[in-house]
């Protein structure tokens, strides 16, 4: 049957190829819509071309007013769940040598935004779907293929899906590492803010999405007329006032070491200016609890490490705006972590400042026992390479749950 299967996927392939450039061509950012569009017309264009791409293979198919949507392989009950994401963070343009969202192909691959993270997941599923009805497989459980459009930025989606339906027994997302991830840390999303009326920083922002180390920063600098040099600086005076832009380099938050936070960057320049004594607290307190260049939360004491991975935190959205400082964090934590008690930390840290502290999103780590009997089922059923790539996951995913977590503090 693998064979077959394979078979049919082959002549499928270029099929295939051309459905994923056609929904990589949507740039499907999820943005504040309306009640009839809730994260914009692109995600629900989107939504839609790809359930009518199910429907023509003839999948049932369900829209959950655009929030997410569902694909059935039969009508039996449904055992297994796939879940997948059509949206796509924020693209800055001139950072890209191809088209964001132009699918070309180069070098044996497909380059545009959302070809890994989680288009090109989600038209594998459909077209792996699409094999088994071509060979008419008649599965002893119905599959739920679930696609959702808010997934990077929080996944209200899913919310707003499961107050209709409930998740089905068994679920797997390939969003994620080649074969099987059996651990996902615990996520944070918080906000630091204060009022701010500053004698020289005017206005400032940086950063796109909560859940990515920001490539780019400015702020808009008045009364001061030296300027140091530094490296990724560069500033320019237009009509009295002086732009300072730091150019870093994006990368996801949950890999903040492949980046150079932008945001951290500039505030660690505008310490070395002539501030006033309100600008240098509030910015020296952010400098000091988000060191520029470190991404483990030592600023802030959450430094913590376990066989589950290291804590990561990355400042990653920073906006001064109608005399209101806001900055956002991301912050993912190893299995040993509390969440209220790093909240607490950074709370603490961050109040000499004149921050509040507001919690968006607070999930606990997820795990599942490697040696469990669906984990290894589902390992014995990875083809061809698998193996090798099941033994590279086994150095970052422990045997055992995590017991001990270190240098915490």
């Amino acid at each position: 049957m693998r064979e077959k299967i394979n078979a049919v996927i082959d002549k499928n392939f270029d099929e295939m190829i051309e459905a994923l450039r056609k929904i990589i061509a949507v740039p499907s950012v999820s943005v504040k819509g309306t009640p009839e569009r809730p994260y914009g017309d692109e995600c629900s264009r989107v939504l839609k071309m790809f359930l009518e791409m199910a429907d023509d293979e003839g999948f049932c198919t369900n829209n959950f007013e655009n929030y997410a949507g569902t694909i059935e392989y039969n009508e039996k009950p449904v055992k297994l769940g796939v879940l997948c994401h059509l949206d796509v963070v924020p693209v800055t343009e001139k950072d890209w040598t191809f088209k964001p969202f132009g699918g070309e192909i180069a070098n044996g691959r497909i380059y545009g935004r959302g070809t890994i993270d989680d288009k090109g997941p989600a038209i594998a599923v459909l077209y792996a779907l699409k094999a088994l009805k071509e060979l008419g497989v008649d599965l002893t459980h119905n599959v739920r293929f679930i696609v959702g459009c808010d997934e990077e930025n929080g996944s209200t989606d899913m919310e707003y899906y499961l107050k209709r339906e409930s998740m089905p027994e068994l679920v797997f997302t390939p969003d994620g590492d080649y074969p099987v991830i059996n651990f996902e840390k615990g996520m944070l999303r918080l906000r630091i803010r204060k009022n701010a009326e500053f004698t020289h920083v005017k206005m400032m922002h940086g950063g796109t999405v909560p859940n990515a180390v920001p490539s780019d920063a400015y702020a808009v600098v008045t009364g001061i007329s030296t300027f140091p040099e530094k490296e990724n600086v560069t500033v320019t005076e237009k009509d009295g006032a002086f732009l300072v832009e730091y150019k870093g380099t994006a990368a996801h938050a949950s890999t903040p070491a492949d980046g150079l936070n932008a945001v951290t960057g500039l505030v660690d320049y505008l310490c070395g200016l002539e501030l006033d004594d309100d600008e240098r607290k509030t910015f020296e307190n952010i400098k000091n609890s988000f060191v520029h260049g470190d991404f483990s939360g030592s600023g802030c004491g959450i430094k913590m490490f376990d066989k589950t991975g290291d804590l990561t935190q990355v400042l990653s959205i920073a906006d001064l705006a109608d005399n209101v400082l806001e900055f956002r964090i991301d912050v993912r934590y190893p299995e040993c972590g509390n969440r209220e008690d790093i909240i607490a930390k950074i709370a603490e840290t961050v109040a000499p400042g004149g921050f509040e502290l507001i919690t968006d999103i607070a999930s606990l780590p997820h795990s599942v026992d490697e040696n469990s009997r669906r984990r290894r089922s589902l390992r014995r059923r990875i083809p061809g390479r698998g193996k090798q790539h099941a033994r590279q996951r086994r150095v970052g995913f422990p045997r055992q749950p995590a017991t001990q977590c270190k240098d915490y503090g």
